[in-house]
């Protein structure tokens, strides 16, 4: 069991580690978040980035950081050996291969749905569905006492009000339960994986953020994982693992299932700036408070001689023409 934890990062450290620098035997990454209602960049050690405090706290089970410490144990190891080796065969092997076998889209799905339920994004979903939750809590409550017990204290039941604790901790019970866990990662791991590497890294990296899944729907705007799922067809997961790799995964049933054999596993050199630009806009737009930028590109923004160009609706982040 690791040691008690305060700064609880909402991605893992070890995650943000590959898209920072290192200074005096520490990570420092670029960073991006507002202050007073503008854009400001700094730099930071990933240690003091990327958290919330006590954030995972629960009241519900002996060891108040249980959640802290199943992350630790079961996640974010993952980011280290496992997840290196993904990033080396796909900078490191020939272009246009299969690089991915079943025990890499395995590490890969759980990794990337842990990163998707983690997140305060997916927890404050439970206050969508709190009503729904609360009341067959409070039904099943009931059923469970002996008639007159049960008519007794049926009202003073239906008026108690569950907090957001209480709701937090609800959604982290379910959500990771090994055989709901489980069964999200199979449905993850089952789908058709990509490997993009970034021949704009240097000019153009992926960044990242403290929200870094990207979840989106063919023919929708809005993103996100609840309000697309994840065996929806038309579902398509972007994930980006370091500056210059990002992985991504579509459905058998959509847009590659003809071409399943031909796509699958393999890795594909991505040289579409603009492409790398819409993934990078909506990485940053869906941060919890921060976005990450990786060097030289962090150094270029902080250039003053750089000119300013708008990604998005006035939301200024700085690079210049390739």
């Amino acid at each position: 069991m690791g040691k008690p934890f305060v700064r609880q990062h909402i991605v893992p450290k070890r995650y943000l580690d590959r898209f920072a620098s290192q200074r005096e035997e520490k990570s420092i990454i670029g960073t991006r978040m507002y202050k007073n209602n503008e854009p400001y960049f700094f730099l930071e050690a990933t240690s003091n980035v990327g958290y919330i405090k006590n954030y995972y706290d629960v009241t519900d089970k002996d060891d108040s950081k249980y959640w802290e410490h199943f992350f630790a144990e079961n996640i974010d190891y993952l980011y280290g050996t496992e997840i290196r080796r993904i990033i080396s065969k796909a900078t490191l092997s020939p272009n246009d291969i299969v690089i991915l076998d079943e025990h890499d889209k395995e590490v890969l799905s759980r990794a990337v749905v842990a990163q998707m339920l983690r997140v305060p994004s997916s927890i404050d979903y439970m206050k969508e569905i709190y009503p729904r939750v609360e009341k067959e809590a409070k039904d099943i409550i009931i059923s469970a006492l002996p008639p007159s017990l049960a008519n007794k204290y049926r009202q003073k039941i239906q008026d108690t009000k569950l907090d957001e604790q209480w709701q937090k901790e609800q959604f982290l019970n379910l959500s990771f339960a090994p055989e709901r866990y489980d069964r999200y990662c199979k449905l993850a791991q089952d789908r058709i994986w990509v490997v993009y590497v970034n021949t704009y890294r240097n000019s153009m990296p992926f960044v990242t953020s403290d929200n870094p899944v990207l979840v989106e729907r063919i023919g929708r705007k809005e993103i996100g994982l609840f309000k697309n799922g994840l065996v929806d067809p038309a579902t398509c997961i972007f994930y980006p693992l370091s500056p210059s790799v990002s992985v991504a995964s579509y459905s058998k049933d959509g847009i590659f299932s003809d071409v399943i054999d031909e796509v699958d596993g393999k890795k594909e050199l991505l040289n579409e700036l603009g492409f790398i630009i819409d993934k990078n806009i909506k990485i940053m737009e869906q941060a919890y408070r921060q976005s990450f930028i990786p060097q030289p590109f962090f150094d270029r923004i902080m250039n003053e001689d750089t000119e300013p160009v708008s990604w998005n609706k006035g939301q200024d982040i700085y690079c210049q023409g390739n």
